[in-house]
Parts: C-alpha cells; sequence; structure tokens
C-alpha cells in the first residue's frame, strides 16, 4: 500500500512508499458539487464524464494539494453543509486521468502483475482440492477492480462472478449489475438472493447493528454459498475471491491475503487486492475505464447497503437525500423502533447511530427471552417459550434419541448415554436432561444452542452452509436434522453467539433500573485514586484550601472507590449510601499503592459487579472487539441517552487515565476507537479472587467450569466469569484455572478429567485472598 504525494499538474499526485500523505481518497464528480450548489462558487464543466478534484479523508476537497474546502454535518434527515476555505471562484477542469495512470505506471503494473499471480496461485492450490471458484461482487468500486483482474488471470469458465443481492442495495447497485454483464460478456455472471425479504428478516431479527450484523450472514454470504451449491451439484467448497481491503478498517487490516474457514468451514477468502489503497484503486479504474458504480458520482464513498450499522453520517446523508425513495421503508423501521423503545420517534437517535449500536433486543418490540434454564444436583432444565421450532426436531444435533417409553426418552451422544424428560405444559416445552454431573461444558453448550434454536430459529439458514455433510437442512422454515448424516460435530451451534443468529438478536439482558450516570462524566483516573491513598477518607472533607480536586470530581471518585470495594456502602430503604469508612479490602489495597497493577486488578473485578457500565463493559464487549462510546451506550439498558452517554465517557476516560485500560489491557486507544485486548498475563492471586467474589455472589464454593464461562448467557446468573472480567480466552481460563490448584492447593480444588469440570473452592473469604499476593 502506497501513499502519496501532489504533484504541480493538475489532479495529478504520485504514488510512493515515502509519502506523507497516507489517507482514503476519493474523486469528485460534477453531480456531488451540483448537489451542494457549488456551481454558484466555482466554474466547472458538467458535459464531462472525469473527475475535477479529489476528496481526502471524505470530506476534505483538495485541488492539486490544497484543500479548498470541507463537508461539515449531514445524517438521514439533515443535508450536509459545505464550507469554503477560500473566496476565491476557482475553475476546474477535468483530470486527465491518462497522465495520472502513467505518472505511476511503473507502481501500478507492478500492483496489477502481483494481483493477477496471486489469483492465478491460488486458483491452481485449490483446483485440485475440489474447490469451485468465485468472484464476490458487490457493484463497488473494489470489486469491479477486482473483477477486472480476474479476467487477466483467469478463463471465463474458471470462475463465477456472483451478486449477493441483499435486498438493500441502491438502484445504481442493481444497474451495474446489468451494465457489469455488458462490460465483460462471456463471463458467467450468478445473482444469490435471500429467500427471506428485506422487511420479514428486519422484522425477525430486528434492524442489524454493528455488533449483530446478522445481515453479512444471512443475506449475503449464505445465499452465495447456497448458490454455488446449487451450480456444482455438490456441498459447497469454495474459494471466493473478493475486494476486501485493509485500508477500509482496523479489523480488515489485521486481516491476511488468505483466509480459510475465516466465515464458512466450507469458504476460503482469498483478498487479491488486500493491501491496495483506494488512491490505488481509482488509477486503475480511471485508467482501464472500469465500470464504475454512479453512486460515486454523488459522493458516496464507500457501495453497500441503503441503511447499514457501519456506515457514517455524511453516508446515509447523501443516500437519504439522493436516493428518498429507496431508503423509505427502511427509516420507517427504525422510527418504528424508537417509537417502542422511547414512545415517540428519535430521529436524533437515529441519525446519531444509537441505532447501530444495540447489542440485544431490549429496544425492540419483538425482543425477549424465551428460555429460562435451572440447575439442579441432578438434571438440568430448560423451559421454552413462544417456540418456533421443536425440540424434538432439534435434538439430533446433539445425539440419537435409542429409546422411549413416552415418559423419558434416551439419547446416546458421543460423550455418553443421558436420560432426557420432555413434555409440553401451558404453551411451554419443557426439556430436563440428566445425569448432570455427567455433562461435559461442550455439552451444556450444545444443549442451550439447541433451546435457542427451537426458541427462535426463524428458518433464515444461516446455519445451513456451516454443516459439512448437509445433514442440516430448512425445509419449509422448519430445522430438519438428517441423522444419518450428522456426525455431531455442532458446527451449527457454535458458529455464532448462542447457536442462532436471532436469539442473539432478541436476547435480553436483565434490566438495569438504576441510573448509571453516577461519576460526573470523570472517569476512574489514577491521580484521583492517588489522592484518596494520600489523603484517606478525609479525602472528601477537606477544607477549600487543601482541596485538589473539584465537587463534581470528589463525587465521582467517592463512587469509584465505593464500588471498588474501598468503602463502605450501606442500603437505607431503595437507596445506596457511601460511608467515609474503609472495608477491610480498603484497607489492603491502599497498602498495595496506587501503581501495583495487582491493585487495579481487584478493584476492576469489584467494578465488574458494583458498577452498572463496567459490569454491561464486561458482559458484552469480547475480547479481542473494536468499540466506542456508541457501542457502550448501546449496550446500557437506561432509558435516559443523557445518562447513558456520561456513563459512557466515564468508562472510556478510566480507560484513558488508569492501567485499567493499558496494563489489564481493557481498553487501548486506537484514534476514536478503543480495542479490548485482554489481560494477557493475568495475575494469578487476582484470578483467585475473582473466583471467590463468584463463590459470594452466587453462594456456592462448588461449581463447574461450564458453568462458570457460560454464566454471561444466563440472564439469571448473579456471578461473573473471572474470563468476562479481565477478557481471557476461554481456552486460557481453563488452563489458568488448572495452574490455579497447582499453585494454591489450599485454597482452591479442580476436576478436569473426562467429563468432570468441577472447580471446589475451600472456607476462605475473597478478603483472605488478597493477603496471597504479598506471599
Amino acid at each position: 500500500m502506497y501513499g502519496y504525494e501532489w504533484t504541480e499538474e493538475n489532479g495529478i499526485f504520485r504514488l510512493t512508499i515515502n509519502a506523507k500523505i497516507q489517507k482514503e481518497i476519493r474523486p469528485v464528480f460534477h453531480e456531488e458539487l451540483d448537489f451542494f450548489g457549488m456551481d454558484q462558487y466555482w466554474d466547472y464543466p458538467k458535459d464531462t464524464t472525469a473527475p475535477l478534484l479529489w476528496a481526502e479523508g471524505v470530506r476534505r476537497y483538495v485541488l492539486n494539494g490544497v484543500c479548498v474546502a470541507e463537508a461539515q454535518g449531514g445524517g438521514f434527515y439533515t443535508k450536509p453543509t459545505i464550507k469554503r476555505l477560500t473566496e476565491e471562484r476557482l475553475k476546474l477542469v477535468p483530470i486527465d486521468t491518462d497522465r495520472l495512470y502513467e505518472v505511476n505506471r511503473q507502481i501500478m503494473l507492478s500492483l496489477e502483475q502481483k494481483a493477477v499471480q496471486f489469483i492465478q496461485t491460488q486458483y491452481e492450490h485449490y483446483l485440485p482440492l475440489g474447490f469451485s471458484f468465485v468472484c464476490a461482487f458487490s457493484g463497488g468500486k473494489d470489486s469491479l477492480v477486482l473483477l477486472d483482474l480476474m479476467t487477466k488471470a483467469l478463463a471465463p469458465k474458471d470462475y463465477y462472478v456472483v451478486f449477493s443481492n441483499t435486498g438493500m442495495e441502491l438502484s445504481d447497485t442493481l444497474k451495474t449489475f446489468v451494465d457489469a454483464q455488458k462490460h465483460w460478456p462471456g463471463v458467467r455472471f450468478k445473482e444469490a438472493k435471500c429467500h427471506m425479504d428485506m422487511e420479514e428478516s428486519w422484522n425477525e431479527f430486528g434492524p442489524p447493528a454493528s455488533k449483530l450484523r446478522w445481515c453479512c450472514s444471512v443475506r449475503k454470504s449464505v445465499p452465495t454459498l447456497m448458490l454455488l451449491s446449487e451450480l456444482t451439484g455438490k456441498d459447497t467448497k469454495a474459494v471466493v475471491f473478493d475486494g476486501v481491503r485493509a485500508e477500509e478498517s482496523l479489523r480488515r487490516s489485521k486481516y491476511t491475503e488468505v483466509g480459510e474457514g475465516v466465515k464458512n468451514i466450507q469458504q476460503v477468502n482469498c483478498h487479491a487486492i488486500l493491501k491496495w489503497s483506494s488512491s490505488e484503486i481509482f488509477v486503475y479504474a480511471l485508467k482501464y475505464n472500469v465500470l464504475l458504480n454512479n453512486a460515486y458520482r454523488h459522493g458516496i464513498y464507500r457501495v453497500g447497503c441503503k441503511v447499514c450499522p457501519m456506515s457514517a453520517k455524511w453516508q446515509d446523508s447523501l443516500i437519504s437525500f439522493n436516493y428518498p425513495d429507496e431508503v423509505k421503508s427502511q427509516l420507517r423501521m427504525l422510527e418504528d423502533m424508537t417509537l417502542f423503545a422511547k414512545g415517540k420517534i428519535d430521529k436524533k437517535y437515529i441519525e446519531d447511530g444509537g441505532w447501530q449500536a444495540r447489542a440485544g433486543g431490549k429496544i425492540l418490540k419483538q425482543g425477549e427471552n424465551r428460555v429460562s434454564e435451572e440447575i439442579t444436583a441432578t438434571s438440568i432444565v430448560f423451559r421454552i417459550k413462544n417456540a418456533r421450532q421443536n425440540w424434538n426436531s432439534v435434538l439430533p444435533i446433539w445425539g440419537i434419541p435409542v429409546d422411549d417409553d413416552g415418559k423419558r426418552i434416551t439419547v446416546k451422544t458421543k460423550h455418553g448415554n443421558f436420560e432426557m424428560n420432555y413434555r409440553e405444559e401451558n404453551g411451554q416445552q419443557i426439556v430436563s436432561i440428566s445425569p448432570f454431573f455427567q455433562l461435559d461444558r461442550f455439552d451444556i453448550s450444545t444443549l442451550r444452542s439447541i433451546a435457542n434454536k427451537t426458541a427462535y430459529c426463524v428458518g433464515c439458514k444461516a446455519c445451513t452452509p456451516q454443516c459439512p455433510t448437509g445433514a442440516y437442512q430448512i425445509i419449509d422454515g422448519k430445522i430438519v436434522i438428517r441423522a444419518n448424516r450428522c456426525v455431531h460435530c455442532y458446527n451449527c451451534c457454535t458458529y455464532t453467539d448462542k447457536g442462532c443468529m436471532v436469539a442473539k438478536s432478541l436476547f435480553v439482558r436483565g434490566e438495569n433500573m438504576e441510573n448509571p450516570d453516577k461519576y460526573r462524566n470523570f472517569g476512574f483516573r489514577q491521580s484521583f485514586y492517588s489522592h484518596f491513598v494520600d489523603t484517606g477518607v478525609d479525602c472528601f472533607d477537606l477544607p477549600d484550601q487543601d482541596k485538589v480536586l473539584g465537587k463534581d470530581q470528589y463525587k465521582a471518585l467517592k463512587q469509584w472507590v465505593a464500588e471498588s470495594g474501598i468503602l463502605k456502602i450501606e442500603t437505607k430503604g431503595s437507596k445506596k449510601v457511601v460511608l467515609p469508612e474503609l472495608t477491610v479490602l480498603g484497607n489492603k489495597l491502599i497498602n498495595i499503592g496506587v501503581y501495583n497493577p495487582f491493585g487495579w486488578a481487584v478493584m476492576w473485578a469489584n467494578l465488574a459487579y458494583n458498577s452498572i457500565v463496567v459490569n454491561a463493559f464486561c458482559l458484552n464487549i469480547g475480547v479481542g472487539e473494536t468499540f466506542n462510546k456508541d457501542d457502550i451506550v448501546g449496550i446500557l439498558k437506561y432509558d435516559n441517552s443523557t445518562a447513558c452517554d456520561h456513563a459512557a465517557n466515564s468508562l472510556l476516560s478510566t480507560f484513558r487515565d488508569s492501567p485499567i485500560g493499558s496494563s489489564l489491557m481493557q481498553g487501548i486507544q486506537i484514534d476514536k476507537d478503543y480495542y479490548r485486548a485482554g489481560w494477557e498475563y493475568p495475575h494469578a492471586v487476582a484470578l483467585l479472587y475473582a473466583l471467590y467474589l463468584y463463590a459470594e455472589h452466587t453462594g456456592r464454593k462448588s461449581f463447574t467450569f461450564s458453568e462458570l464461562v457460560n454464566a454471561h448467557s444466563n440472564p439469571d446468573a448473579k456471578g461473573i466469569s473471572p474470563a468476562d472480567i479481565y477478557g481471557i480466552d476461554v481456552k486460557k481460563f481453563r488452563e489458568d484455572v488448572q495452574g490455579l490448584a497447582i499453585s494454591f492447593p489450599k485454597h482452591i480444588r479442580v476436576s478436569f478429567v473426562a467429563n468432570l469440570d468441577n472447580i471446589i473452592l475451600e472456607d476462605y473469604s475473597s478478603d483472605d485472598i488478597i493477603d496471597l499476593a504479598e506471599e
């Protein structure tokens, strides 16, 4: 990926490895300037298809390296405005795109040759392995450039070009697909469509969100794979060449050029232009007259769905104003959602992207928890209401019923035989499975997924391509398991959280009735805590001349240290009052000091239980995820958006200004976003402390590892797994727990043998565990 530098020629930049400029760039055409009425201020031709200038970083209009105007504002309901940075009446002339290519010929030829060779190499590697080949087509600039490269690398019969028509495409994108078939005659074009129409899927799932992008699978990837299976007449094994580029996002910047099983177990994704920049894409496209989607002429810089949870306000605005009739239905559904959640249509919430941060079904009319779970000494019991499927139809995923006396069913699984009771009562399906102690974490996880599929499955077919044998099918909206083909790999249960995309989208975590805004917009800063440690509980009653913090800062600090377990909290009626008295833990933590990450880890564990915003973060933001303020606001269950906004600001400040963000790696700031890397080398005593907290909150010193790590899936769970608190991969956490039993045999015993995964804690308190850090 090269940067660029401006030359003295009109609109011409030079690609170079040492460039100071490495921004996403796009050409600006007269249609975009007309939209903003710029012909009142600038002179430019309207009878040309060539670009007239460039835009850097989407909104900054650049003429020969000088920013001459900048777009501001915008949203679904608000048109952006242009701020001119020069009063001069500019005269724009078309950019010579042939000259642009000529200046960059050597670099471009090298990029083209490498891309063509990459495509050919992957074809030669996977062809003998029985794979089919697809060029993914979206109608955007990247997929069009990729297709042009594909035509240079392979013969037309070697691959299919598959347009995944999500049903949410712009009319100009649909036209581009038609035009592409004329532009590249002889190439095999196919169109994949979801069997559900757009409104039906939105009504079933709720609008997609940045953390709930069911649309990509249900309406895009799955129809493509199923189409390919029909075309080839065999189980889908496909190499998909796509136009993904690293420049587009932080997540994509971490991709490798070949990804096996990343999106689907039967699919290999090859990113032939992964390292191309937008400047290189446009140099190529403009030179070779590669068909360009007309949407780019309106200033839309990334072609995709009309209403997308990953879109920015600029994109939303230009689509809404240039294609008003095409976004009506989806905007209406977003408005209906806010009407249900807020009692009014909240256009500001929609325009500010609040809907994009949705993390569950709380704000949805259709959001509900349909599965409840009870674990007894002998069995696990599921109660399923408003079920869309029948439990017995889905059960063969786990095992085969081999004996049925009408009351009790014996189920043969690869982990042994289990007894199951099934009955229907008051519109519920009630299932009891025993003996519970023989169920390992894989069994329990699979059973929970089966319960969710029973409750929520609408036949979206997202699970179908996950099955390597074709055993999992959807027929007339119902799950059908071909038992003679099922190998019980559980891929259909593990490809997404809860085993069902609808369940994940509609699940409602326990309501937070309490106001999360307790910190006056201030985080738990290390400097604040240092002041508290230096002055003790008298910190909050210092004479004015000795105070180093503001009034609201002291109030925030008191709340943070109380919820960290350092100050006592007394419940008076319905209110919690912070007392100016140190707890046993508080005395110990003050002695540990301000700069020891262990102390912060202990406080973070307590905050996970006592702070509404920290609790929501630990349970909803996974390890390895990128997040921002909107994401935090979206996971808070409180009706006052301002309060949620303030709480999110306080949490992000905590990450920036304390070791919790950097040392514990819970929130590492990357530009405007944050990244939860998770605690890479967790302190053993901190983990043990968090386990004892779990025991104290659940009232049990003995529990299973499966129960522990799946606590976040149980809306009635009273404890939080240390893996969720500190952001630790479950496999690594299991190893950590085994290590604790070796290091602290007097305090913890574990039995990870065969199907047993029991954890037993001894008769100590969490406060006692802190002393082990000194030892």
